[in-house]
């Protein structure tokens, strides 16, 4: 009678197996069909980082969400006392205008820059806008190349988030890395800007990491 031999996999079996594993287990990257819009009442605290001609700061900046309106029309207004107020149209979140914080418009975009949802990994589009300045009155033609590159773990000092990292860049120069998660209202989840010293404001650089967040209610 033959002794009993306990099952044993080879090198090549074991590995075999373990891919099949790991493939069984992958998660598909989510997309994102919308933002989905934070209430009125949300306060979002960001440690940004600047300098240039994106203004010479390194501290704590406090953002508060309200409801506001640009030229008769209904928009989500995200703002702070230290870099003013960016009106956001509410049905795909883009940007129509920026407000200084005087409560003077600085620059509006027709239409406005957002993103093209869903917002899929890979995937890779361009947008094109006009920008009014407002203090000049001229307009200036601006055009922007995006990519959503990852949906990947950022770790920032409110926390760990899962969150897409889209890149995009503009025909002035100035180029932005962004993490954000759209269904859990974090628009701005870490930030990474940079303008050169071509762009029509001069060099500038900035970051921001977002520190805490509250939702009214939550």
């Amino acid at each position: 009678m033959s002794a009993y031999r306990p099952f044993r996999l080879l090198p090549m079996t074991t590995a075999l197996f373990a891919v099949v594993l790991a493939s069984g287990c992958a998660v598909t990257p989510p997309a994102a069909e919308r933002m989905v819009v934070a209430p009125t009442g949300t306060v979002l605290t960001y440690h940004r980082k600047s300098s240039g001609s994106l203004g010479a700061f390194d501290g704590k900046v406090v953002w508060n969400q309200s409801n506001s309106s640009w030229q008769g029309q209904p928009m989500v207004a995200v703002g702070s006392a230290v870099a003013g107020t960016t009106l956001h149209e509410p049905a795909r979140f883009g940007i129509v205008a920026i407000v200084n914080p005087a409560g003077q418009p600085v620059v509006s975009y027709t239409p406005p820059i957002a993103y093209q949802w869903p917002l899929e990994v890979g995937k890779a589009w361009t947008s094109s806008h006009t920008a009014t300045l407002h203090a000049s009155g001229k307009t200036i033609p601006v055009q922007v190349n995006w990519k959503v590159e990852a949906w990947e773990d950022i770790t920032v000092p409110a926390g760990t988030f899962k969150a897409y990292k889209l890149v995009w860049a503009d025909n002035l120069g100035e180029t932005e890395t962004r993490w954000v998660n759209p269904q859990a209202s974090l628009a701005t989840i870490k930030r990474h800007v940079e303008r050169p010293a071509t762009h029509p404001q001069g060099a500038g650089v900035l970051d921001a990491e977002l520190q805490s967040y509250v939702f009214p209610g939550k």
